[in-house]
């Protein structure tokens, strides 16, 4: 099965739940480590080892997928999903954005720019290259 890691903000909780749904859907398995961590504070992590060990998680689940996917409302990245993209580029794996950023630095990583409403694009290009 195909493993792609969701980056995203967590102020998009309910987008990432959606898009993880329609990934599994699509034949994906969509990884989002903690993804229902502390919904009373937003996700936040209120100290620096508990933000320490969400990164980990996630730098984990960037390891074991053939691709990552960001989900970028507006265009916003910030700073742990802009980490996400360096450990991702460093270990050459597929990147999507699910729009730009409109950084020329930041929209030349991804392979496409695929909205949530078109996955099943996403999919076939995955397919295309395993």
């Amino acid at each position: 099965m195909k493993k792609i890691t969701i980056s995203g903000s967590m102020k998009s909780r309910d987008k990432i739940k959606d898009t993880k749904e329609k990934l599994e859907r699509l034949g994906f398995e969509a990884l989002f480590p903690n993804l229902d961590y502390s919904e009373e504070n937003g996700g936040v992590a209120e100290s620096q080892d508990e933000k320490s060990k969400l990164a980990w998680d996630h730098f984990k689940a960037v390891e074991e997928s053939n691709a990552v996917y960001f989900l970028l409302p507006q265009g916003y990245m910030g700073t742990s999903c802009k980490l996400e993209l360096g450990y991702a580029l460093a270990l050459r794996k597929d990147i999507f954005f699910s729009e730009k950023t409109n950084d020329i630095g930041l929209d030349s990583y991804p392979k496409a720019f695929i909205d949530i409403d078109n996955l099943e694009y996403l999919r076939d290009l995955i397919e295309s290259e395993l």
